[in-house]
């Protein structure tokens, strides 16, 4: 699912753009030309929405009344069309974009460590519903399961609650089952993957005492922990254990990273967890990543930038990165001049 060509009409403020892409690909220009929107038309074309709004109209060109992305990847055409007051039209060959994982990087991203742990989980099942086709399903009954309890909680009687609760546990063991092979994956080995990075000197102390730690939403024994909570969890009419309160942890020196490290570093080692999970998916699946980098130098300084730069494109990922100026430009295929 190489991304090879890319078409664009009335999208945002491109009325008419077109451009054949490579696999490390610079986008620069001065602010308001529409790099970042750039990048939103690419994520769009996969995921058939904005990691900017929820609104779909918003899209298209003020001047418009509809927008158009059309994309070619191996040979393969994708048209996506938008009307206002209409639903999206899609002309695609039967292949499943949803296998395609785009990630992200931008000054939101930086709520990764900063942030309460929903941000983190956020990401985890992000990633898990293109690692592992079962799991969007799996989060789905999840969920469901959950409201079934809560609701049965605050309504329910005994025997209800009973019932729910036990089909709930499966529910949870099941998610937890499915998540435990990336998130080992990530315990085991993004320390040792730190440590063959070449880290600038200024970063080596903190960078090389970061520990990963997981919670799966419960101890030991989760029926045994809501019999345990079922009082407190019957007055508030909400379950408090289970995958939704899981949180993935990222200390330095038992202090949470976000608390100790600055915009930039921080920046910097969500990078590089983002890189590594793009070099999973490239382990795990056959899938294709795509790798979105809005304002790259932004908080960083040269020596740091440099190493970003190193770090990003050697991941194991098709590479979209965008700048005010043409940095290194010999390291691109494609240079993209807005």
């Amino acid at each position: 699912m190489h991304l090879e060509k890319i078409y664009l009409k009335n999208f945002r403020s491109f009325s008419s753009f077109k451009k054949n892409l490579g696999n490390k690909n610079l986008i620069f220009g001065k602010n308001g030309v529409g790099k970042t929107s750039f990048l939103e038309s690419i994520f769009f074309s996969y995921k058939q929405r904005s990691f900017r709004t929820s609104s779909i109209n918003s899209l298209i060109n003020f001047d418009s009344d509809s927008f158009l992305i059309e994309t070619r990847s191996f040979e393969k055409k994708y048209i996506y069309k938008k009307e206002k007051q209409k639903k999206l039209t899609k002309e695609t060959p039967k292949v499943n974009t949803k296998l395609v994982l785009p990630m992200v990087l931008d000054n939101s991203s930086l709520n990764f460590l900063e942030a309460p742990k929903d941000n983190r989980r956020s990401f985890i099942d992000y990633f898990l519903f293109h690692v592992k086709p079962e799991y969007r399903a799996a989060h789905t009954q999840f969920k469901k399961s959950l409201a079934q309890r809560n609701k049965a909680l605050k309504e329910g009687s005994a025997n209800e609650i009973k019932t729910w609760t036990k089909s709930y546990v499966e529910k949870c063991q099941y998610i937890d089952n499915l998540r435990t092979d990336v998130i080992q994956d990530f315990l085991e080995n993004f320390e040792d993957f730190l440590a063959t990075q070449n880290l600038p000197s200024k970063l080596r102390g903190k960078f090389t005492d970061v520990r990963i730690g997981y919670s799966p939403g419960w101890e030991n024994d989760l029926l045994e922990e809501l019999r345990q909570c079922y009082r407190k969890d019957k007055e508030k009419g909400f379950t408090s254990k289970g995958p939704h309160v899981s949180d993935l942890s990222i200390k330095i020196k038992q202090i949470d990273s976000g608390n100790i490290l600055s915009r930039g570093e921080q920046k910097l080692l969500i990078l590089l967890i983002y890189i590594f999970f793009c070099n999973i998916n490239s382990s795990k699946t056959n899938n294709e990543t795509i790798l979105l980098a809005d304002d790259l130098h932004a908080e960083l300084d040269g020596s740091t930038m440099d190493f970003a730069l190193e770090a990003i494109l050697a991941a194991k990922a098709q590479i979209f990165i965008t700048s005010l100026e043409k940095i290194q430009k010999d390291k691109f295929d494609v240079l993209i001049d807005l």
